[in-house]
């Protein structure tokens, strides 16, 4: 566990620090090293860059005489400063540190010379030699405080369940608060969910009570043989669940123009699987009953109205007026009426994030679904929707097309209320409602998190809404459109 100070002895100790403060470390972080020459802060810097970027020892070089030097790994930048030989804040200007402490991790040496330049979010390390033992003494600033706290509950949650570990692997999230990591020992590995910063208060967009609603809509899946990961443990108090890895194939990693149509194979046969279910009312399977909300009209216009309350301001630089609002809920609520009132379980987010391949595992079982907390009663071309209109990989019109056939050929349209010929209408109905949410969930992080990482999925998200605007199904809502936001839907 992270404490107040470490005592390293050999290399092996300071790897094992290293170890457990690396996946406290995400963009915009510092870790601010000081010490006397030759207290070891580049070989602490050195062993951090290692584990984050698994860029080899010998590769990495101390940034003395060079000021700085930049690491890689996938979407992960690391800056390593060394401000011994800087004498002024012109200097920092010239190595960019302004620019690099918004979107990167820094980690600098020296870092006291030009503490009141650093921001509050950050970790010092001062470094003590004692004879033949180094004293790394630690402090937490800003969002670290916090963050410190959450790692020693995690693994103070391992350590009750007698789980021995060699390192716990911080993983990429999502659009929540939810952190995940996968826990690392000699034999076998397991996934930890940490759903501790989870708001109480549920957003428009989250109708879930978090982890609740994670472990019981799981077993319902589970029990309808829908492959979900095996819950291993849960820790009630600190929000924590343990749960099976499912391994690395994540559909968003590994889709390609070649491979596709055997992936999207199981994940339609999975969406088909659910739809031939008559689900119960109450899906849990112990004597508390649980009840999933339908996905009605409220919730319809409640999500695409984030469209109005986020993108229209982050666009137009102004908060929409009340009659265009209103014009706006309006012209969806049209747009909503010619939705049939068809039910299933409609898992909402079966997108590429969200599906893992297996190839051991046969049939639909090959597409495992890992996100499901957030499922509701709706109609069944949503999720279909989802699968198709992807915000994270680009679905061009051919293989939506194919995808929409492949659906179509086992679908049991006996079953619900639309049918061939209305089924497109059905399909863009739900369609444009959940591209246009998603615009406005990404424009929503940009805004209140200061977080731009998602704004480079919006031109395909538009191009999606494009698509529908070009087939004439929502006359209305083109004209709105092409009105408000001449530049962006053009059609």
């Amino acid at each position: 566990m992270i404490s107040d100070n470490y005592i390293s002895r050999d290399l092996s100790d300071l790897e094992k620090f290293v170890k457990e403060l690396s996946p406290l470390l995400i963009k915009g972080d510092v870790v601010a090293l000081n010490g006397q020459i030759g207290s070891g802060k580049t070989t602490l810097a050195k062993l951090l860059i290692n584990n984050l970027t698994q860029t080899p020892i010998e590769d990495i070089i101390s940034p003395t005489f060079t000021l700085c030097q930049t690491y890689n790994r996938d979407a992960l930048e690391i800056v390593h400063y060394d401000f011994y030989r800087i004498e002024s804040e012109v200097e920092l200007l010239e190595i960019d540190l302004h620019e690099s402490l918004k979107d990167k991790i820094c980690i600098i040496e020296w870092a006291n010379k030009f503490s009141d330049l650093l921001p509050k979010d950050r970790i010092e390390i001062l470094i003590e030699c004692a004879n033949t033992e180094r004293v790394y003494n630690i402090t937490p600033h800003g969002r670290f405080k916090e963050a410190i706290i959450n790692i020693n509950k995690i693994e103070n949650f391992l350590c009750n369940l007698d789980i021995k570990f060699t390192e716990l692997k911080k993983l990429p999230g999502d659009a929540s608060n939810r952190k995940y990591f996968r826990v690392i020992r000699p034999d076998d590995t397991m996934i930890l969910m940490d759903a501790t910063q989870e708001n109480d208060i549920r957003g428009k967009t989250s109708l879930s009570n978090g982890v609740d609603d994670f472990i019981v809509i799981g077993e319902y899946l589970d029990s309808i043989d829908v492959r979900v990961p095996k819950l291993i443990a849960r820790n009630k108090i600190d929000n924590m669940i343990l749960e099976e890895d499912l391994g690395e194939y994540c559909y968003t990693d590994i889709l390609t123009k070649d491979n596709y149509r055997k992936l999207y194979s199981p994940a339609i046969k999975t969406l088909i699987h659910i739809s031939d279910i008559k689900h119960p009312k109450n899906i849990s399977k112990d004597s508390n009953p649980y009840y999933l909300q339908d996905f009605d009209l409220d919730i319809y216009l409640n999500e695409a109205v984030i469209f109005i309350d986020y993108y229209w301001p982050f666009i137009n630089g102004k908060i929409c007026s009340a009659d265009e609002k209103q014009e706006f809920i309006h012209i969806m609520e049209g747009v909503h009426s010619n939705l049939t009132d068809d039910k299933t379980l409609m898992l909402r987010d079966f997108h590429s994030p969200n599906l893992m391949f297996l190839e051991n595992e046969s049939d639909f079982k090959k597409c495992a679904v890992i996100d499901f907390q957030d499922a509701l009663f709706g109609h069944p071309l949503y999720d279909l929707v989802s699968l198709t209109n992807d915000a994270r990989y680009t679905i061009n019109e051919d293989h939506e097309k194919y995808l929409i056939e492949l659906y179509k050929k086992d679908f049991s349209f006996s079953n619900f209320q639309f049918d061939n010929l209305s089924f497109m209408q059905q399909y863009q109905i739900l369609g444009v409602q959940r591209s246009i949410k998603i615009l406005g969930i990404f424009a929503r992080i940009a805004i209140l998190e200061s977080n731009q990482n998602y704004l480079v999925h919006m031109p395909r998200v538009i191009n999606y809404i494009k698509r529908i605007m070009h087939s004439g199904s929502i006359p209305e809502l083109t004209k709105w459109l092409n009105r408000n936001f001449k530049e962006t839907f053009n059609v």
